[in-house]
């Protein structure tokens, strides 16, 4: 499926991820054989998707898995970088956040939305090293429809802030 993907998505190595100083825990999850049960349909092959699109502004772009034939994206430019979503039928890409942990929030609403068992969530956050776990659980039992897009986007900024 390379062929499919857009000109500047290149293969995404544990090497390019040290040197743009990624997380060792965060390189771990990413190239693991093996993931907990309730990443299955989240986290697959990356080879499994393709991404169509990247913003002009990127100078390169690594899929670092798929999810529904879509990319989870590391996008670059110049040595900022941010992580989002690429799509194999549309010509647009999500920005999600701008670190490691900020895409593993989003990552983690997606199993608890799957509704994953306390369990299987915990032993997630745990294997892919998410460490604001406890205070996400919060905010999921709080959160109202009417402010859940604004709220979530608020606390992956505040967690990036933390983060970086």
């Amino acid at each position: 499926m390379d062929d499919l993907n857009h000109p500047k998505v290149r293969k995404f190595t544990r090497e390019i991820g040290r040197r743009l100083r990624i997380d060792e825990s965060f390189l771990d999850f990413v190239f693991a054989d093996k993931r907990p049960d309730c990443f299955q349909y989240w986290v697959e092959d990356v080879a499994s998707g393709w991404t169509c699109y990247v913003p002009d502004e990127f100078d390169v772009t690594y899929p670092l898995w798929s999810t529904n034939a879509n990319q989870t994206l590391l996008l670059v430019t110049g040595d900022s970088l941010v992580f989002g979503q690429g799509y194999h039928d549309s010509p647009e890409v999500n920005l999600i956040a701008k670190t490691t942990q900020g895409l593993l929030t989003e990552l983690m609403i997606q199993l608890i939305e799957s509704e994953a068992s306390d369990v299987e969530l915990r032993e997630a956050a745990e294997f892919c090293g998410y460490r604001f776990f406890d205070r996400l659980l919060i905010l999921m039992d709080t959160i109202s429809s009417e402010d859940y897009s604004v709220l979530i986007g608020h606390f992956i900024t505040e967690v990036d802030e933390t983060s970086i």
